[in-house]
């Protein structure tokens, strides 16, 4: 038994079984001590038995080619290694943007939905992507304005596109600061686009000013008006 495999145990236990049918059992209080006995000792190997397949379940899992306590170097891993996801994100947007971390959760349905702080030449800047459910109906254009992203009181201005595929995409910039949260942002720019079911939002701010702030603001948003129309056509930002 002790080369045999862990599946094999039952199989050995009933052949046991059937060996002892017919057989007669000692009575008395020294055979209930040996029974005792015996007992503790299938426990302990059910233990042992137990915690080897759990350790196999652990390597299905992680894949590290060597079971715990093993001397044994883990086998090797094809392929590139995982990076993660500001890394991914990072690869979507223009060479040189600067650090990329992010700082908050938006809700959302995009695998890059999130807040990320952009730390670019001492200062910090802000993006935001968020991606929703809906068709272009969904989203309505104020009367007399021509975006659906018009923001009442601040004076944005906004480009409406149709694209040749029919998608159709909204890019709006504030160049001026404005309050919000007890803070005073920068300037910002975003773009939304109407695509397969989905509304893609994208907004790049220069940063704040105000207690929680990560840094100095920039200059100006981290991405230009023409690099987030191009990172927002991006089909790994949809779910």
């Amino acid at each position: 038994m002790s080369h045999g495999k862990v599946d094999e145990v039952p199989e050995a236990t009933e052949l046991l079984g059937r060996a002892l049918q017919g057989v007669p059992m000692p009575s008395g209080p020294g055979a209930d001590a040996v029974f005792a006995r015996a007992a503790r000792v299938r426990r302990s190997r059910r233990r042992v038995i137990g915690g080897a397949a759990a350790a196999v379940v652990v390597v299905s899992l992680f894949g590290t080619g060597a079971l715990p306590g093993s001397d044994s170097e883990p086998s090797e891993i094809t392929g590139t290694r995982p990076t993660s996801k500001e890394d991914r994100l990072a690869e979507l947007l223009p060479p040189g943007i600067g650090e990329i971390r992010q700082v908050a959760h938006v809700v959302g349905e995009g695998p890059y939905d999130g807040r990320y702080a952009v730390y670019q030449d001492g200062g910090v800047g802000y993006l935001n992507f968020q991606v929703l459910p809906g068709r272009r109906e969904d989203w309505p254009v104020p009367l007399g304005e021509r975006c659906s992203s018009y923001i009442p009181g601040a004076a944005t201005t906004c480009v409406p596109e149709t694209l040749p595929n029919g998608d159709q995409r909204e890019s709006t910039e504030l160049a001026r600061e404005s309050r919000m949260d007890g803070n005073t942002w920068g300037p910002f720019r975003s773009v939304r686009l109407f695509t397969k079911g989905y509304v893609v939002m994208i907004k790049a701010s220069s940063g704040f000013e105000g207690r929680e702030a990560l840094g100095p603001r920039l200059d100006a948003p981290p991405l230009t008006a023409d690099q987030l129309r191009a990172v927002v056509m991006a089909p790994q930002l949809l779910p």
